[in-house]
């Protein structure tokens, strides 16, 4: 069996470009590596199954690099007589608060020829409970932004139906949790729609 020998001595060049400078860049901002310690140890990091309604479910997970990967259907939706597609959705987050968040994802609409017909982001602001197993976002300060192709904003959604999510542990997916978490929360209605062109 052979193995690799590792030199005894590394030169401080070599041990500094194993940094990289990413690294660099924390070790020379104290601030920014304090803000990463603290998304690391946020209780919103995980994978979560979250949602308004039994159709309406899906993973969601929250890394500590503040990126937010969320599931999205690929299922045509027929809009005004046309098949459109939804691009994957992704994210970023940052904490405001011990067991707060602030939220912003995106993704792309599409119709059959692959043509960008608008874009949706969502900024939300969810929290988690003090056990860390379930969270919630109210909808009162969430706002959605829809832009047509040329990033001009067409619509703002303000209002919105709450979201509650659970955390996916192994053997145990969360789909009873969250389904009992909707079903106890009261109904909510989009509030306002401000069409903008």
């Amino acid at each position: 069996m052979r193995t690799h020998r590792t030199p005894a001595t590394v030169s401080r060049r070599t041990a500094l470009a194993g940094l990289g400078a990413g690294s660099l860049s924390l070790i020379a901002h104290p601030a920014l590596a304090q803000k990463a310690t603290d998304m690391a140890t946020h209780p919103l990091v995980g994978t979560w199954i979250s949602g308004t309604g039994p159709n309406d479910l899906g993973l969601n997970h929250w890394d500590a690099d503040g990126s937010v990967t969320l599931q999205s259907s690929t299922a045509p939706v027929e809009v005004d007589g046309v098949l459109t597609y939804n691009d994957s959705v992704l994210g970023v987050w940052e904490p405001t608060s011990e067991r707060g968040g602030h939220v912003t994802f995106t993704w792309v609409t599409r119709d059959a020829t692959d043509a960008m017909l608008n874009s949706t982001t969502v900024d939300g602001y969810p929290i988690v409970s003090e056990d860390g197993m379930s969270n919630i976002d109210d909808g009162t300060q969430v706002v959605i932004t829809i832009r047509d192709p040329s990033g001009a904003v067409t619509q703002e959604l303000t209002g919105v139906p709450r979201v509650v999510g659970v955390r996916v542990l192994p053997g145990k997916p969360g789909y009873e949790e969250v389904l009992a978490l909707i079903a106890a929360q009261p109904a909510a209605t989009p509030v306002a729609s401000t069409p903008t062109s």
